[in-house]
């Protein structure tokens, strides 16, 4: 029972606006009095939460004497809560669309919540101009899949170091030989993502991806370069020094590196802005 009061909580009920739906559910139609004395609390208090439960479409009640109540099916309110929950959404976005944070920021913000890390990783997908490199464990990745092939699609180039095969049509795939041995290593599931080269976020979750054992973000355009170029060397080792182990011979070998170099920009955009902003600095020194 303690499960379905907290699911309605997160909704947005009160605990006994909760309590009084489930056990309507249960026994409808039922007077007021009646679930009063089921869930064992004030019959007034019990009414007051009836009367908002109306309010919020979760209940219906007859114009009877006896004013009977009956619960919509759980089906209907989660619907309807949606409805009206992407209705205030389009209301909030239309409000305040204008107002934009200011670009310049080289701050380093702690995230705590593993919502708010996923969000700001699929932000950070949907909002990459030229290409994005990722890091991440099995589970965690699974969350961006989709957000990986719209990016794909507008010609971002995506870059996955993986520990378990995993396949997305257009992005470039590295595989770790000894994956399974380093998800044992580790106590949960990590996310290491550079979108442009000018954002960066480190995360590390639980397994059960529930909480946030520690995770950063940051629009520093200086640390997301150094993380960007960080990454990519690390990606491009492991296949190079496979080739070398094999004996791959030196054309082929070179034609790897070429294609990596193609792949991999020097000027994505948190170079660029980087340079202008050393320019500026410069500038600034020299008058």
């Amino acid at each position: 029972m303690d499960s379905y009061i907290q699911s309605l909580e997160d909704l947005g009920f009160t605990g006994l606006e909760a309590e009084v739906y489930t056990a309507l559910l249960k026994e409808s139609p039922s007077t007021g009095y009646r679930i009063a004395q089921i869930i064992g609390k004030p019959a007034a208090n019990v009414y007051k939460s009836i009367q908002s439960l109306e309010v919020k479409g979760a209940v219906l009640i007859d114009e009877s004497t006896h004013r009977f109540c009956r619960a919509i099916p759980v089906r209907e309110l989660l619907d309807q809560l949606e409805r009206q929950f992407r209705a205030k959404k389009q209301r909030a976005d239309t409000l305040m669309a204008h107002l934009i944070p200011p670009d310049e920021d080289d701050r380093v913000y702690q995230l705590k919540s593993p919502d708010q890390v996923i969000e700001r990783c699929r932000r950070m997908l949907n909002q990459a101009r030229e290409i994005v490199v990722i890091d991440a464990f099995p589970a965690v990745l699974e969350q961006f899949g989709p957000d990986i092939e719209n990016a794909v699609k507008r010609s971002v180039r995506i870059a996955v170091n993986v520990y378990r095969p995993w396949h997305m049509p257009g992005a470039e795939i590295f595989e770790r030989e000894d994956g399974e041995k380093i998800i044992s290593r580790w106590p949960g599931e990590w996310i290491n993502m550079v979108a442009d080269g000018e954002t960066y976020l480190i995360g590390l979750l639980d397994r059960a991806m529930k909480q946030v054992i520690q995770a950063v973000w940051s629009a520093s355009p200086y640390l997301s370069w150094v993380y960007h170029s960080a990454l990519i060397m690390e990606l491009q080792f492991g296949p190079v020094r496979k080739k070398i182990i094999e004996g791959v011979p030196t054309d082929k070998l070179q034609a790897l590196i070429r294609h990596y170099d193609d792949f991999f920009p020097l000027n994505a955009p948190g170079y660029r802005k980087l340079m202008e902003r050393f320019h500026t600095f410069n500038s600034k020194e020299g008058s």
